[in-house]
Order: C-alpha cells, then structure tokens, then sequence
C-alpha cells in the first residue's frame, strides 16, 4: 500500500510539474488515502489475515477507499493505478464470493465515474465511452483474479481440514493399536502362564496333596520321594517363570521333541502315568513349534485332570500339506464321540480355569490351524492339532526325503 501510494506520488508530481494537474488536490487525494489506511486499512487487514469475521469498521474502511479512487481519478486519470491495491483489498476483507463480486462492482463504478469527470473536458467528447470499456475490463480482470484466487483458497482449505482429520484419525488408529496391542499382550500372557506355570503349580499342589497321605499313612520313604518331586517341579516353575519374564526360547536347546519329552517324563514322574511319545522329526518354524509344544501341554493336562487315564499317546506327524498332532487317553473320555470327524474344542470340552482348550483354539487359529477333541472309537479321549506346513518348509521336507532316499 505505501509503495503504491509513494509510486502515485511520483506521477502526481511529474504531472503538476507538467501542468496537467493541481498541486493540492493531486498530492491531497493521495494523503487522504494514506491517513485513511493507517486509520482503519490496517487494523482491517490485519483481522482478514487472522481469518476473523469483518467488522463494521472494515465495511467503512472500503467505502471509504472506493470513494477516494474515484475521486483520485477524477483528479488525475493516471491515478487509476491505484486499482491494483483496492481491488485486492475487496477480495481480501469480504469473505462471502458474491458481497465481494458487488464491491468490486462499485469500485470499478467508482473508477469509471471518475474517468468521466477527468476526461469530460472540450475535445474529450467520447469519453464516457472510453471511461466505461477501462472500468469494464478492470471489473472483469478483478473478478477473474478474485474467482481464481478464491478457488484456491478454497481447495487449501479443503485439504488443510483433510490432512487435520487424517491426523487426528492417525492418531485415534495409533491409541487403538496401542490398545489392541496391550489387549494381545494380556491374552498372549494369559495363555502363556495357563501353558507353563498355572499347569506345574497344579502339579505341585498334587504332589503335596501325596505326601501328606504318604505321612499320614506313615510311608516315610514315599513322602520323602514326592518331597523330592515337589522340589524339582518348583525349580522348573521359577525356569518357566524366569522364561516369561525375559521372552526366552520356551523350547529349549533340544527343540521341540526334546521338549515334548520333557513334559512327558515330568508327567511319569509325578502321576505315575504311562506316556508314550511318537515324534517325527518335521521342519517346523519356531511359532509352530511353540503351539505344538503348549497343545501337548495342555492334553496331558487335561489327561491327568479329568480324564481319570491309567496311559497317553503323544503323536506327531505329516499328514498330507498338514503336520497332525495328537494326544490320545485311555481315560472316561467326552461327551462327544469324534467317528472318525474331529469335533471342535472349544464347543466339545469345558475349561475350569477359563483358558484350557478354549485358549489353545485361540493360539492354533492365530497360526492358521485348528483343534478338535473327543472320545474316539479305541476308548478314551483325543485331542487333535492340525497345522498348515509352510510352503518353504514343504519344500525343505521333500529335500530331506530325497537325500534320505540317495542315501
């Protein structure tokens, strides 16, 4: 605004120098102009850049400045340059398109009727007409000018609200999976102590409940051996606890059937049960491995809990694309027969603790298997885990067959 204002009073002052135009009203005008915008032009501009709603000075401040152009230009045509600050002005203070359509309109109104005057002199006689085509191609350029610049103002704004609902959408996904995360986590640790500690401590407890008997009957040597149990099961709780605490391997250095016979030989020795393991050596990752180990844990459970079984039958082998685990009881078995079909887990046998065969249905279905249990035809109870072998894995077993075969 002071740089234009400064350029029309250069022009003013080499046209009075000129003798085309009055010393005072040319440099005058100009003034009024300045005092006008320190007045109230900046404080206007200022809450239009702010975004803050126009004011009933603003208003003033425009007519105001629509009155003096025309009257500048009326003083001196050249003045019409100062166009190029109050049509800019318009479109910036009024926020509604079409107010501002109407006050660039009044403006170029303003400008022309200013023509008039300075060109309606002798030998001028056409110069209505040449004041409306100036005042008609201005309106139509800050019009234009406006429109363009309004549409863009507006598609920033569409996608400055965009990208501030994609950041809060962001940030409400980013709060969610922190609490599916912490949800998981919960349930993976759930699962992890029903597998590991709930089941030993559940051992501990059967252990004491025999020494006591062993004392009461007085069987000295009994006791001292189930005595003996209860300490080797309690250092195997605080391994499995010290596992928990620091996500170590819960396979072991052996792999999974090292594993499997671990759990199988702390069944024998604390329940006297007859356990018999049948394990074929597959390429298996490691979270398969570790799903496989928690359902053997979870069916000799089972056997020893509930179903009143005197031998199990551990099993683990290929089955076509499938690698089939299966623990098999000579106990009471279920309510459901299997047939030869595998009936769900999760539906066929309940769970007193909540997780059981409920949790490991959970933890096989995340691995993109599924568990089936009940009775079977040779009498007791089975609980069947079928998993899908990874195709690199396929292909690594088939490797082997083949070197197995030249050999």
């Amino acid at each position: 605004m002071l740089a234009t204002l400064a350029l029309m009073a250069g022009i003013g002052t080499v046209e009075i120098l000129n003798g085309v135009a009055p010393a005072t009203p040319a440099l005058g005008v100009l003034a009024l102009l300045l005092v006008w915008y320190a007045a109230l032009g900046r404080p206007a501009l200022r809450c239009a850049v702010l975004e803050q709603p126009a004011r009933h000075g603003d208003y003033a401040y425009l007519a105001g400045l629509v009155l003096l152009v025309g009257l500048a230009v009326a003083v001196l045509p050249s003045y019409a340059t100062l166009q190029v600050i109050a049509y800019p002005t318009i479109w910036t203070i009024v926020a509604r398109y079409r107010n501002a359509v109407l006050w660039s309109a009044v403006l170029a109104l303003a400008t022309g009727t200013g023509y008039v005057i300075a060109l309606s002199t002798p030998g001028k006689v056409d110069g209505l007409a040449e004041a409306a085509v100036i005042a008609l191609l201005s309106f139509v350029f800050a019009v234009a000018m406006g429109t363009w610049i309004t549409r863009i103002f507006e598609q920033g704004e569409r996608y400055r609200k965009v990208a501030e609902q994609l950041r809060r959408t962001q940030a409400e996904v980013s709060e969610l999976s922190q609490a599916a995360g912490a949800a998981a986590e919960r349930e993976r640790m759930s699962r992890e102590l029903h597998d590991t500690l709930t089941q030993t401590l559940t051992g501990l407890v059967m252990l004491g409940e025999q020494a006591d008997r062993a004392l009461a009957a007085g069987q000295v040597d009994r006791a001292r051996e189930r005595l003996g149990r209860v300490q080797a099961a309690s250092r195997a709780a605080v391994e499995e606890a010290r596992a928990l605490v620091a996500t170590t391997q819960p396979l072991g250095d052996g792999g999974l059937e090292e594993a499997i016979d671990r759990v199988a030989s702390r069944l024998r020795d604390d329940t006297g049960l007859r356990v018999r393991c049948g394990i074929e050596r597959l390429p298996l990752d490691r979270e398969q491995q570790v799903v496989l180990l928690r359902a053997t844990q979870e069916g000799l459970a089972n056997a020893r809990r509930h179903a009143q079984a005197h031998a199990v039958v551990v099993a683990l082998r290929r089955d076509g694309a499938d690698v089939l685990l299966t623990v098999d009881d000579d106990g009471i078995g279920s309510d459901v027969r299997m047939d030869g079909r595998e009936c769900d887990a999760a539906s066929a046998a309940p769970s007193t603790s909540g997780f059981g065969l409920t949790g490991l249905s959970d933890r096989v279905r995340l691995a993109g298997g599924h568990v089936r249990f009940g009775s079977h035809e040779g009498g007791g109870s089975r609980l069947a885990v079928r998993l899908p072998l990874a195709d690199g894995l396929e292909q690594e077993l088939e490797q082997e067959r083949k070197q197995e075969r030249w050999a």
